[in-house]
């Protein structure tokens, strides 16, 4: 099967990490697939891009704007799939979208957590609109016929086991102090948990790594390494081969975000749920359709213990955890919109036949 998907990829966001995961599923599978992404200005591609990546457009209302339409219009393909329409050129897709709409079946991937406000939005006739949950599925009624709405859940890295000892090792980690990991573009939200680890050192001697590319955190992290001596600070990017690595390494994930207005979901749990590393996460609307498979936590530090502590509700977490990213890997998510598509292309001939 001939697919084209329009999306981020290669970047450290949600949207990309949905898209590769599948993406890269697909390619296994044998189908022929084509990324269309943006020129990510930022500058802070996580990998380099693979033969089938065309970086061929800027996102919405990004500066040096720019929108290549030949990379829409000469591409031969069955589905051209969207992620995410509302941060992308919408004015511009739209100009080609109707030819498009001529040769292939086209699936809109819902992250958007609201019903956005710009108009054009809602110009787009889509043959299936896929979004991870019932919650969506609740205001995409408002916008689509419930025949095209689909639920597929967002697909999760796969399970891969790794040795603490071995990992502490290969990073160079003392094995003899407990480990919270925090990495990424938001570890400046974990600021304010520093006195509470600080009293938990006192008697559970620990480490809390962190990790970040952005420049801005690092240097807030060294300034307060100072007065917070457990703070084990490294930059850069990091890969999903070294990401779980470190994982590995660690006794816990620490993810502390707070609850947003919109419906979200949480990239990095289902990045990491298949690591073996308990995910310690604050328990707000990121986390509301996880049950068991996290410890959720309001009181830190008393979550923090029962981790330290080896509890065996701790490792049941972890079993949950690991089956839960089984069920729903990014290769059985793969294989569900690959079951979508050919339902799509199946009904295509049929309505044709007629």
């Amino acid at each position: 099967m001939k697919i084209v998907m329009m999306t981020r990829w290669n970047i450290p966001c949600g949207v990309s990490l949905h898209a590769e995961l599948i993406g890269r599923e697909w390619v296994k599978m044998g189908h022929d697939l084509q990324v269309l992404a943006p020129a990510e200005l930022e500058g802070y591609q996580c990998d380099v891009d693979e033969p089938y990546v065309k970086r061929c457009y800027t996102l919405r209302n990004k500066p040096g704007h720019f929108f290549d339409p030949e990379a829409f219009l000469k591409r031969d393909c069955d589905i051209f799939v969207v992620q995410n329409l509302e941060i992308l050129p919408m004015e511009d897709l739209f100009k080609v979208y109707p030819f498009i709409r001529e040769r292939a079946r086209t699936v809109f991937v819902v992250h958007e957590g609201k019903p956005p406000k710009d108009s054009i939005f809602y110009e787009f006739d889509w043959d299936a609109v896929v979004c991870f949950d019932e919650r969506y599925k609740r205001f995409l009624k408002d916008i689509y016929s419930d025949d095209k709405i689909k639920v597929i859940p967002y697909p999760c890295h796969p399970v891969m086991h790794g040795d603490k000892v071995e990992a502490r090792r290969k990073l160079g980690l003392p094995l003899d102090k407990k480990i919270i990991f925090n990495y990424g573009i938001g570890i400046y939200r974990h600021l304010h948990l520093l006195p509470i680890l600080q009293r938990i050192n006192e008697d559970y001697p620990l480490i809390f790594l962190t990790l970040t590319h952005i420049q801005d955190w690092y240097n807030l992290f060294e300034a307060v390494k100072g007065r917070y001596p457990f703070i084990e600070l490294r930059r850069g990017d990091i890969p999903i081969g070294e990401l779980y690595t470190y994982l590995h390494a660690s006794d816990a994930l620490l993810v502390h975000k707070d609850s947003a207005e919109a419906i979200v979901v949480p990239s990095t749990a289902y990045l990491c749920l298949g690591s073996g590393c308990p995910i310690l996460a604050y328990n707000t609307n990121f986390f509301e359709t996880f049950d068991k498979e996290v410890i959720k936590y309001s009181g830190l530090a008393e979550a923090i213990v029962k981790i330290f502590e080896d509890r065996e509700s701790v490792r049941d977490t972890v079993r949950i955890a690991e089956q839960y990213a089984r069920q729903n890997s990014s290769h059985e998510i793969a294989k569900r919109f690959i079951e979508l598509f050919v339902s799509l292309a199946e009904t295509t001939r049929h309505g044709a036949a007629a």
